[in-house]
């Protein structure tokens, strides 16, 4: 009886936490498109002119192309810009299926090769990041440019603890009680808790932006990709692909962040010293929208320099 009184409790509490959440909208403009990709679709955007760049979010339980807001539109100015919400997040469809890097690999790789179609830079952060040091250094002439904004998988998350892992991505993972874990980490306080602590100046954390990050985690499915990044299936070691790297790459950092400590940048710049870094201050771990002005001139100017132009 009491086992079933919290299965009852936590399926009223998934229904009140899911309940009026619509369909999440497209809320950084551009021209909207759906890339089928493996039987799913894939939601991007595209506007602008000129040589492309890929944004590419960083990847955690209420991650979404919305990342890019502040910087979407200033760099279209010059390049075509494409916004990519990775499978299993934003406006992308959120199958039931396995996680793991490799999908987000192949996924990125045929985009860039059947939808931009050209040679690109991919510009990303965080776990992201990582994975376009992979490609980068899988395929240098697909993507001959690299911004890479506070990447993990050399100093954090380059091991995966198989057995946790696994034990916790089934944990979120599960119905009813799962889902009511999942609820409770994508909660208003806490999706609110995460933003704070994510900017160094915690008033630009405005109600309508804990509110998009909260549509975005509460759509069908929403629960299946970032249980594999909870437990830890989503990582990716980057040192021997950074070894590998021949292109020029941007580090860019915000100098309080405190997820990914700008003291990480050494450990980077230790195995590419001609890794051209950027410290954007104050600014916490998403600097690119914290110093949104700064980093879009330094990825610009950054551009320029590498013969990447308009």
């Amino acid at each position: 009886m009491g086992g079933g009184a919290a299965l009852g409790a936590a399926a009223a509490f998934n229904h009140v936490a899911s309940r009026d959440v619509g369909p999440l909208e497209n809320l950084i403009g551009g021209t909207e498109g759906w890339f089928k990709w493996r039987g799913h679709r894939v939601a991007y955007t595209v506007r602008g002119q000129g040589s492309p760049l890929l944004l590419v979010h960083g990847v955690h339980t209420a991650a979404s192309s919305y990342e890019w807001r502040s910087n979407v539109d200033v760099l279209a100015r010059t390049h075509t810009v494409y916004t990519i919400d990775l499978l299993g997040f934003g406006r992308s469809d959120r199958p039931t299926i396995r996680y793991a890097p490799a999908l987000f690999l192949g996924l990125l790789s045929d985009f860039a090769r059947q939808v931009v179609a050209a040679p690109c830079t991919i510009v990303a952060s965080s776990l992201a990041a990582a994975y376009a040091i992979v490609l980068g250094a899988r395929d240098p002439g697909r993507f001959p440019a690299l911004v890479l904004v506070a990447p993990v998988g050399l100093v954090r998350l380059n091991e995966n603890p198989r057995a946790s892992g696994e034990f916790a991505r089934i944990a979120v993972d599960t119905p009813v009680v799962g889902t009511a874990v999942f609820n409770g980490l994508v909660s208003r306080r806490s999706i609110r808790a995460y933003l704070e602590s994510s900017y160094a100046d915690d008033s630009l954390v405005t109600d309508a932006m804990v509110d998009a990050y909260y549509t975005s985690a509460h759509q069908p499915g929403a629960k299946h990709a970032p249980a594999a990044f909870v437990g830890q299936q989503l990582n990716v070691d980057v040192r021997d692909a950074l070894r590998r790297l021949v292109q020029p790459a941007l580090l860019v950092w915000g100098e309080q962040a405190v997820r990914s400590p700008v003291e990480e940048m050494r450990a980077f710049l230790a195995l590419k010293p001609d890794f051209e870094p950027a410290i954007l201050s104050p600014a916490g771990d998403l600097p690119h929208d914290e110093r949104a002005a700064d980093f879009n001139d330094v990825v610009t100017a950054f551009l320029m320099k590498q013969g990447v132009n308009p």
